[in-house]
């Protein structure tokens, strides 16, 4: 029996708030390989129909921010890793990898008790690093431990991995990965 149009769409929709999309959060999924960020420390991704930035900071701290800045909306693919967070290049608003803007230049001016950035805070997500793999979480705390699978544990050995976008839904890759 085919599935009906109703039925595929629940199993295949994963943005915030679908059935799918709520049940893939509760799990850590890999978005880089931690050499991607070494070459380039900030990388937009999409993941779970949410349009993200992967970035690493100065200090070595991975932070995974909604896209786009909460001030004027110019993308955070463009910012500049800091010792701690990115800056946005538009405005030069600061952000950690806890999502929390903890500068903003000339605001202090306005706002003399330079309290006003406290306010503003934008989307984030966990990142961990295992087995030269990047990993994000973005369902409801407390995450899950990312999972150790001797794959990525073993140790003395040499790890060789990329990341590729197939122009699929989740469901149509998994249901075809076994057949190779």
């Amino acid at each position: 029996d085919m599935l009906s149009i109703t039925e595929n769409e629940r199993l295949t929709k994963v943005g915030p708030g679908t059935p799918m999309g709520e049940l893939l959060r509760r799990y850590w999924h890999p978005i880089a390989v931690t050499t991607e960020l070494e070459e380039e420390p900030v990388k937009e991704v999409k993941l779970l129909g949410e349009e993200l930035v992967l970035f690493k900071d100065r200090g070595g701290t991975y932070g995974l921010l909604d896209r786009y800045c909460p001030h004027r909306r110019v993308s955070l693919g463009y910012g500049i890793p800091e010792e701690v967070g990115l800056r946005c290049c538009y405005h030069g608003w600061r952000y950690d990898h806890t999502g929390q803007c903890v500068e903003q230049p000339f605001e202090e001016t306005v706002h003399p008790d330079g309290r006003f950035k406290e306010k503003i805070r934008t989307t984030a997500y966990p990142v961990q690093e295992l087995g030269g793999l990047l990993f994000a979480y973005l369902g409801p705390e407390p995450a899950p431990l990312v999972p150790h699978w001797e794959l990525l544990t073993m140790k003395n050995v040499l790890r060789e991995a990329l990341i590729t976008e197939l122009p699929c839904n989740w469901l149509q890759c998994m249901e075809n990965s076994v057949d190779p």
